[in-house]
């Protein structure tokens, strides 16, 4: 047949991962079972191929590249391996024997090496070169419906093997590691349309092929970058590990997963919510290994950062007491459970709810809230909790109540107003803290009667009245007020509205939300974090329950191993997001260098994982029971190396090892520049104001 035809005819997918023969050949394949291949090989095939570093991929193939159309059909696969080390062939305890009697016989000048045989005869220097690689099976590569197909295993082999062992470079190996099935392509097509994308968003380039620490010769100046990329929709509605020592590229790679999304998001022009909750403040503010640039730098005004203390261009992620009543008292009391004791008139205090009743319905108990809400802010005005400016209480009494108090008070205290046909006080604080102190004194000598007959310091209202004065209705003291005034560093008096609907707001939006949980009490991490995801929990699986499809949401959480931990009951909210929030859209992106600490229940259920260094063999043990990580745990070990990951993602079926990209403001800024997507700048607000 024409060479030219032939050519023409054996131009194909698989022939394309084989290359250039005479640049990847590598030896044959000597044994090949289901789930392991021998390759014997030998120095000089290694000198060609530029080296076969531990970790990298392999070919095996049974047909010649140049006449693909002579091969038999069942020669027509390649078998992709991964290098797993060295292994023994039948004359190695012979070969060994000659290399040491040589060493023996050499003479004082040749302790160094010398010509490329180094003193060997070449016969003798060529047989001592061969030797075996033992490596794993990863799967098949074959034409399925005219597309190159990838199964996950072998379907038959020889024992016989006339297989020959290739090392995929350059366009090769970019082809396996970027490599998506036509199935799983469809199935992201339809997942993002479902999700409201125009199309499946483009892959984003992550890093680059990086097999090994040492990388002189696989990244060398003769060798081209290989890229690796993502496929955005894989994170979506999925669960993603970001495992590591500290500095070894955690923070690099979220940020890198974060701008991904929210790129795939604005070229489809739909609303993707994502949600940081920044521990140690990487991602809310800039820092020199983002060249001076945070993620709010580059996507400017879509980006809502909030800390726990007043900062500019930052909301305020506390809440204001005195505006929301009903979640203060509740935050109060789970703050103080493991402080006050089974203390009865504190217990009582903060158990007592304040959420407001219908007044159309119940005007009677809407009546007694308000009483015990403007007693309650007077507790907070006596612990020291600061008031918004020019605060003023107010309150309805009934006429046999003020006609038995308003004589036991100052001169020149405030009389009443009328609103209707009901009276009202309307005080300052220090001026309601002195009637209701009043008003307890009396009571507890004569029990005071409403108008109708009824008590009108009922229990609720009694409590709050003994903690608000120190001293229970035996006379006897108790720590009251002081037991709350630790908590003063979750309140804020300049916030206006709920912080978790405004971060709700913000979200559903599309924005990026940064909780940066760095500033401000520690203590304050855990409660506002999870009053917020609960938030986020409820408002996703409430859409799912009516029937409606949910927004895709982003969740991203450091430390995790604090929030989903191996005792962890998997009933509470963040184990619950981590496990079911996929079926809702919630995607879930965790890091911690602690893999062994996270519930085993949450591991098995992660589809994507970023892995680098992690020192512990506790840690490396959990790792190594979920894919192929097995393979790379003596280097996850050793290799300490900045960003460099090894990478299983939903749309690939093996681990991939890469050197993450650095994240780049500038370049992120001016692709969104080049596609007219460039943000205002974040205006600067009031803290709780945006």
């Amino acid at each position: 047949m024409n060479t030219v035809l032939r050519t023409v005819i054996s131009d194909n997918p698989l022939t394309r991962l084989i290359g250039n023969v005479d640049e990847s050949f590598i030896g044959y394949v000597y044994s090949l079972r289901y789930d392991e291949c021998l390759v014997q090989t030998n120095d000089a095939f290694k000198h060609a191929v530029n080296g076969l570093p531990h970790n990298s991929f392999l070919l095996a193939a049974g047909f010649d590249p140049s006449r693909f159309d002579a091969a038999p059909p069942i020669d027509q696969e390649v078998v992709l391996l991964r290098v797993l080390g060295p292994t023994g062939l039948p004359q190695d305890a012979d070969m060994v024997r000659t290399r040491i009697e040589h060493h023996q016989r050499r003479r004082e000048s040749e302790r160094l090496p010398g010509d490329v045989n180094d003193g060997l005869d070449p016969m003798t220097a060529s047989e001592l070169q061969w030797g075996g690689m033992r490596c794993r099976v990863l799967g098949t590569f074959y034409m399925k419906n005219g597309e190159l197909h990838l199964g996950s295993d072998i379907e038959n082999f020889m024992s016989l093997s006339r297989m020959r062992a290739f090392k995929p470079r350059g366009a090769s190996l970019e082809l396996i590691v970027n490599h998506v099935n036509a199935e799983i392509r469809a199935k992201a097509r339809e997942e993002a349309q479902k999700a409201g994308f125009k199309d499946t968003p483009k892959p984003i380039e992550l890093g680059t092929v990086r097999f090994t620490s040492t990388d002189r010769l696989h990244r060398g100046e003769t060798e081209a970058p290989v890229r690796v990329q993502i496929q955005p929709a894989d994170f979506l509605a999925r669960r993603t590990a970001v495992l590591g020592m500290t500095r070894t590229g955690k923070s690099n790679t979220v940020k890198t997963t974060v701008s991904a999304v929210a790129m795939a998001a604005l070229k489809s022009d739909i609303r993707v919510g994502q949600l940081i909750f920044d521990v140690n403040g990487e991602y809310a503010n800039a820092n020199h290994q983002d060249d001076g640039s945070s993620i709010a730098d580059v996507f400017g005004d879509r980006v809502r950062r909030y800390r726990a203390i007043d900062t500019p261009n930052f909301g305020d992620l506390r809440i204001n007491f005195y505006e929301q009543p009903d979640v203060a008292i509740g935050l109060l009391e789970q703050l103080s459970r493991d402080t006050r004791g089974n203390a009865m008139d504190i217990t009582t205090f903060l158990t007592s709810p304040l959420d407001e009743p219908d007044k159309n319905e119940d005007r009677g108990g809407h009546n007694r809230w308000l009483v015990r809400r403007a007693a309650y802010y007077c507790v907070l005005n006596a612990a020291s909790y600061q008031a918004p400016s020019g605060f003023v209480v107010e309150f309805p009494v009934s006429k046999a109540v003020v006609d038995q108090i308003s004589p036991e008070l100052p001169a020149g205290f405030p009389g009443t107003i009328s609103k209707g046909n009901a009276q009202f006080y309307r005080l300052s604080l220090t001026q309601a803290t002195t009637w209701f102190s009043k008003l307890r004194e009396i009571n507890i000598a004569t029990p005071l009667f409403s108008s109708s007959g009824g008590k009108w310091v009922d229990a609720s209202l009694e409590a709050t009245l003994n903690v608000l004065c120190n001293m229970n209705t035996g006379g006897t003291y108790i720590r009251g007020f002081r037991q709350i005034q630790e908590y003063r560093d979750y309140h804020s008096a300049r916030r206006r509205g709920d912080v978790v609907e405004e971060i709700l707001g913000h979200l559903y939006s599309g924005c990026i939300v940064i909780l940066d949980l760095s500033a401000g009490p520690v203590s304050i991490r855990k409660t506002l974090s999870l009053r917020i995801a609960e938030a986020v929990f409820n408002r996703q699986f409430g859409a799912l329950n009516r029937g409606e499809t949910p927004m895709n949401v982003v969740l991203y959480v450091e430390e995790a191993h604090n929030l989903i931990g191996k005792k962890s009951d998997l009933t509470d909210t963040w184990p619950r997001i981590a496990k079911e929030g996929a079926k809702a859209r919630i995607a879930f992106v965790y890091a911690t260098q602690e893999p062994s600490s996270v519930h085993p229940n949450i591991l098995a259920n992660t589809e994507n994982w970023f892995v680098t260094h992690l020192n512990n063999d506790d840690e490396l043990k959990t790792l190594g029971k979920f894919y192929d990580f097995g393979d790379f745990l003596p280097s996850l070990k050793s290799a300490q190396d900045v960003g460099f990951a090894r990478i299983k993602t939903l749309s690939s079926p093996f681990v991939i090892p890469t050197q993450i990209n650095r994240f780049t403001p500038a370049d992120l800024i001016a692709e969104m520049k080049s596609l007219g997507l460039a943000a205002a700048a974040a205006s600067s607000s009031e803290p709780g104001a945006f």
